[in-house]
Order: structure tokens, then sequence, then C-alpha cells
């Protein structure tokens, strides 16, 4: 009886394990927001511009978030940027190149990059790091996040990076989200082109949980009414 009992719950033991990973994976989104434009940073000023958005999606939590940003022209040094939503708030970019003994950072044109919270080239410091650039003279590649949660006039190469891509790590990324620009120094005006937010988000545990629960119930069903039948024979 062992036997047949195996040969009637092994596939249903399979289909268990099978639809718990579909449980999982399937369920796996990604949502992406995206602006393309032509707008100028305002230069030395605080206001900025800031963009909100919002993303409704009930019991999902962040695994991944990358920032793709395409600025033009002006000096890559002057600018500050981050994302915020909730409890999470990254510095996407703290007046790259600032040191102690170099006030203004780097004079290069602009950016055509993507940050993720999994790069470990740190963009503050890319000039020492094999840059490429395209023919407009921007800096491409993908990056980590500058991190540099500080004043911009206070930001330098060894700032503590306390403010990367990973504090959304968790979250749920349901909510409004903030993604803000700012010129900190005065001359060389940059334009804003486009930039994109790519949100990597799973179920929640307790939802994967309940979905496994209900596949195992289906599984120990079957195998309590093949019993029952057998004790009817």
């Amino acid at each position: 009886m062992h036997s047949r009992f195996m040969k009637t719950i092994g596939p249903r033991f399979l289909l268990l394990l099978w639809l718990t990973g579909q449980a999982i994976t399937a369920q796996a989104a990604l949502y992406s927001t995206s602006w393309t434009g032509t707008q100028a940073i305002p230069d030395n000023d605080g206001s900025g511009l800031a963009y909100h958005f919002s993303v409704s999606e009930a019991a999902s939590s962040i695994t991944d978030v990358a920032v793709t940003l395409d600025v033009s022209g002006g000096y890559n040094g002057d600018i500050y940027a981050y994302l915020s939503h909730g409890d999470g708030f990254a510095v996407l970019l703290n007046r790259v190149g600032r040191t102690s003994t170099s006030e203004y950072g780097y004079s290069t044109l602009g950016f055509l990059v993507t940050l993720t919270g999994s790069a470990t080239a740190d963009i503050h410091n890319y000039q020492a790091l094999s840059p490429t650039y395209n023919e407009n003279g921007q800096l491409i590649g993908t990056w980590a996040a500058d991190g540099r949660d500080v004043n911009p006039t206070a930001a330098f190469d060894t700032t503590p990076r306390t403010a990367t891509l990973d504090s959304f790590n968790g979250l749920s990324a349901s909510g409004d989200w903030t993604l803000y620009f700012r010129d900190a120094s005065p001359s060389g005006i940059s334009t804003l082109e486009g930039w994109s937010v790519d949100i990597t988000a799973v179920p929640e545990p307790v939802n994967v949980g309940l979905t496994i629960f209900a596949v195992a119930g289906i599984v120990v069903g079957g195998g309590r009414a093949w019993r029952a039948r057998c004790r009817r024979l």
C-alpha cells in the first residue's frame, strides 16, 4: 500500500513544488516610469526640479531599483539628485568629483547613466575609474549611486555613503515616489533630457506562504481521499 500511496502522492508533491515556484516567480514584477523632454535645471537654484509618480500594487516587496539619467551639457560637479519613497531615500548624485581640495568637482558635460544597487563603481569618483563618454561628452555606463546624504556644500569623496539605492529594498513598491534634481553652484546650465525608474518587486512573504498553504491543501486533501478510498475496498 505504501508503494501505491507514494505513486499517487509523488506526482502531487511534484505539482506542489512546481506551483510554489510559479507562485514566487510568476508574480515578480517590474514597475517602470519614465519621462523624456527638454528641461533646463535652474542654475544655482535650490528649488530645482521635482518629478512625482505613484505605483499602485499591493503586497509587493522591492528587491532592486535602477535609475537611468539623461542630462546634457552644463557642469557635472554642480548637480545634486535624489530619489525618495516612504522610508527609502537615495542620493543619486552629489556634486561628483568634489573633494576637500577640489571645490567644484568634475567639469565634464552630462550623464547618460544607469544607477543600480548592484553596481560597485561609485559615480562620485568616476574620473578615477576609467570612465567612458559618448560623442556628446556625457558619462555613460552603469554605476553605483553617490549615496552621500549631506548638503551639496559638504559633499566630498570621503563622505560616508549612507543613502544608496539599497535603502528601498524590502519596502512596499506601492505609493508615491519623488525624483529631484538641483544645480548647486553658479555657471554652467545642465539640461535634463529624460529619466526612468525601474522597480523590481516580489510578493510579500505572507502571500507566498498563503499560496504554498493552499497548494499543500490540494496535495494533503488528495492523499486523504486516496486513503479513504482504500479503507472502503
